[in-house]
């Protein structure tokens, strides 16, 4: 179960060790009590600020039975979230079950949630149970939510609000205590937008949202993670212990990793089992198209300082906040408008350059005598032909 492979950290004569748990808390188990340390918290590596929010969330949510919505893009570690809710909740001692929405067909994804009557179908030689009565009294996970069909849809929906639910090709309803975290690399907002999903089961789904940042927006958590990949190849997995040199290691950090933690995983284990036998990661080990040098960033050089320092100075909040917009409105102008690209040009999450739209927007800051333009921030997304032709951002 690949998809289940996370990192832990411990204390042991002071020096963090790391690991692989790879299994499902099993019934009966106990977990200890945790608090979010210098290193990484349940099952999860990071000391970004951005992480250490989600540790803290993650205890707070762990000892209810809310639903948990935990996005992000692919690799970033939302099936880890989950079993870190679930390992410090009440229900820890009862199953997690995982259910991989996107991997399962259509027509058989029914049959794998609810379970399904003999003779309910051609092949339905036996009755089977269903993953909701096999995470009665704990935990399901269901990942990838958003490739759910939207009859599917309609069946979970009644599932959150009443916990009953129909086997197919059955007549009488069953009732389970289950608790549901769900996952999602798509824009759910988007896709209730486009009418894909259904409003009123993504807003049932998003009472606590989870929000796990891209590994490029945390690059100082890349060492941590390295030491802790290299230690597992070498613990779990009999592999040599291997070390990296400190210009390699810079060459990780720069990485954009479109992959996330996934991609940075397989890439150390992919270097450990062909690695040179003194054990040693080096630059020149790396893949060329990390190695090399990066090309020409389309912001670089387009924001450039139109003031001069005099005698009195200048508002350096202000100054930040121009080149800021500055920025934005150029990744938008480069986009099309597009807010996905433009955020990716940015190295900001989506939401995350909305969040900043929508302030300035509402914020209406008036020029004073002297000061920089910024661009306009409106709904809508045109060209503004008052404006020069500039792109209006939208929110």
């Amino acid at each position: 179960m690949p998809a289940l492979e996370s990192v832990w950290l411990n204390r042991q004569d002071g020096r963090a060790r790391a690991g692989v748990d790879a299994k499902p808390v099993a019934p009966g188990g106990s977990a200890p009590v945790q608090s979010p340390g210098d290193l990484g918290f349940a099952g999860l590596i990071g000391r970004h600020a951005s992480m250490r929010s989600i540790f803290q969330l993650i205890q707070r949510v762990a000892a209810t039975s809310t639903t948990v919505l935990v996005t992000g893009e692919s690799g970033t570690g939302k099936e880890l979230v989950a079993q870190a809710i679930h390992a410090l909740s009440p229900r820890r001692a009862q199953r997690l079950i995982p259910v991989h929405c996107g991997a399962i067909p259509e027509d058989l994804l029914e049959s794998e949630m609810f379970g399904h009557e003999k003779g309910a179908f051609t092949d339905a030689v036996s009755a089977r149970v269903g993953r909701f009565r096999l995470a009665d009294g704990g935990t399901i996970f269901l990942d990838e939510v958003g490739d759910m069909s939207p009859k599917l849809q309609v069946k979970l929906l009644r599932v959150l609000e009443d916990g009953r639910f129909e086997t197919v090709g059955g007549v009488t309803t069953q009732s389970v205590n289950v608790r549901v975290i769900a996952a999602t690399n798509r824009n759910l907002e988007e896709a209730v937008a486009a009418g894909r999903f259904r409003e009123d089961l993504y807003y049932r789904l998003r009472v606590v949202p989870i929000e796990m940042p891209p590994l490029r927006e945390r690059a100082e958590d890349v060492p941590l993670l390295v030491d802790g990949f290299l230690t597992h190849l070498h613990g779990a997995k009999g592999l040599p212990r291997f070390r990296i040199t400190e210009d390699a290691l810079a060459v990780l950090q720069a990485h954009s990793w479109p992959g996330n933690v996934r991609e940075l995983r397989n890439l150390l284990e992919h270097l450990v089992v062909l690695g040179s036998d003194d054990g040693l990661i080096r630059r020149e080990d790396l893949p060329p198209e990390l190695s090399r040098e990066r090309k020409p960033d389309a912001l670089a050089g387009w924001v450039s300082p139109p003031w001069d320092f005099d005698g009195q100075g200048i508002d350096f909040n202000r100054a930040m906040a121009s080149i800021e917009d500055r920025l934005i409105a150029r990744a938008l102008d480069l986009s099309g408008g597009n807010k996905k690209e433009a955020a990716r040009l940015l190295n900001l999450n989506r939401t995350t350059l909305i969040e900043k739209l929508r302030r300035k927007r509402d914020a209406k800051p008036s020029l004073a005598a002297g000061a920089v333009a910024a661009p306009a921030f409106a709904v809508g997304g045109e060209i503004d032909p008052q404006n020069g032709g500039r792109l209006h951002t939208a929110v």
